[in-house]
Formats: C-alpha cells, sequence, structure tokens
C-alpha cells in the first residue's frame, strides 16, 4: 500500500516543481535567483535534517523531491530568473550558518531541521503578502500539487515520532495556506 502512496507522492510533488518550471519558460513566474540558491541551501539542510535524524521514509521522499525540484526550479532561474537580494535572504543564510553550526558543535540533525523549516516561513513571507495583496499572483496549481504530496506524505507515515511527520505536516500546512489565498483569486 505505501509503495503505491510513495509513488503518487512523487508523481504529485514532482509534478508541481515541473508546473512551475514551466510557468518560468512562459514567463509567468520569475524568481529570484539568490532566493533560488538560498532554497536550494535549505532543501540540502532540510534532507540532510530528515535522514539524519531517522525520520521516516514519506519524510525522507518528500524531502528529496523538495530538493530535486528546488535545483531544477534554481538551475532554470539563472536564464529566468531575476537577480536581486534583500534583507530577507541575508537572515535566512544567517539562520542557515547558525542551524550548520548547531549540528556541528551539537550533532542536533531534528534542531536543524527545525531552524531550516523556520527559515523556510521567514523565506515564504513575501510570497505570502504578494498573494494576499494579489492571488491571481500565484499559480494555484503549483501549490495544490505540492499539498497534495505533503498530506499524503502525512498518510504514508509512521506516527511514532514527531520527527516522522514534522517535514511532511509542515508543508502541508506551508502550501495549504498558499492553496486558500490562491483560491481567493475569483472573488477578489
Amino acid at each position: 500500500m505505501n509503495f503505491y502512496l510513495y509513488i503518487i507522492i512523487t508523481i504529485l510533488g514532482l509534478s508541481s516543481y515541473v508546473v512551475g518550471i514551466f510557468q518560468m519558460f512562459k514567463n509567468k513566474y520569475s524568481p529570484s535567483t539568490f532566493t533560488r540558491i538560498i532554497w536550494v541551501l535549505l532543501s540540502i539542510n532540510s534532507f540532510a535534517g530528515v535522514i539524519f535524524s531517522n525520520s521516516g521514509k514519506s519524510s525522507i521522499l518528500l524531502g528529496g523531491i523538495i530538493l530535486i525540484g528546488s535545483v531544477a526550479t534554481c538551475i532554470v532561474s539563472f536564464w529566468k530568473g531575476v537577480k536581486t537580494i534583500g534583507k530577507l535572504e541575508y537572515f535566512c543564510i544567517i539562520l542557515l550558518l547558525i542551524s550548520g553550526v548547531i549540528w556541528i558543535l551539537f550533532d542536533a540533525p531534528l534542531v536543524n531541521l527545525g531552524i531550516s523549516l523556520f527559515a523556510h516561513f521567514i523565506g515564504g513571507i513575501p510570497t505570502y503578502r504578494k498573494i494576499w495583496v494579489n492571488p491571481k499572483s500565484e499559480s494555484i496549481s503549483f501549490w495544490v500539487l505540492f499539498f497534495l504530496a505533503s498530506l499524503l506524505s502525512i498518510f504514508a507515515t509512521d506516527y511514532t515520532s514527531f520527527k516522522n511527520i514534522i517535514l511532511p505536516v509542515y508543508f502541508t500546512l506551508f502550501d495549504g495556506s498558499m492553496v486558500i489565498l490562491s483560491l481567493r483569486k475569483n472573488k477578489v
């Protein structure tokens, strides 16, 4: 049963990034290249955190999908992205460095994962602001696909420990909130 669920999670998760990249090629989405580089580093950090904290298989799968999708989006952003950097990116770099230091000094991969997810949330604040002001500015397809992949990851998880569900729960809430805000596009 979980094998088929993992296949569906993989298809949904990777499809969300395909949608995002397709939108970049159609000039409908133009992320900051520097932000995408930071998100690749955060994805590496999160993926390492779920692996080294012995999280569940669905968390590791979701973390791998995030890493692959982030790398692909980052590569495309070198041609289709904007070359801007803001204070928020610097703050996320500081959090990433703090996370690395904590991991190295205290061998705390779960704390590392928590800091990485916090940095991801902070990095997502401009997207929340943009979608709040203009719900049509974001693709609901991207957010729905990854929301569904994250939600299914929760169902495929062994609930014996919080570390097994922290990554899928975070992305279910993050992407789910983006879906809700995007749905306002028909009402605004």
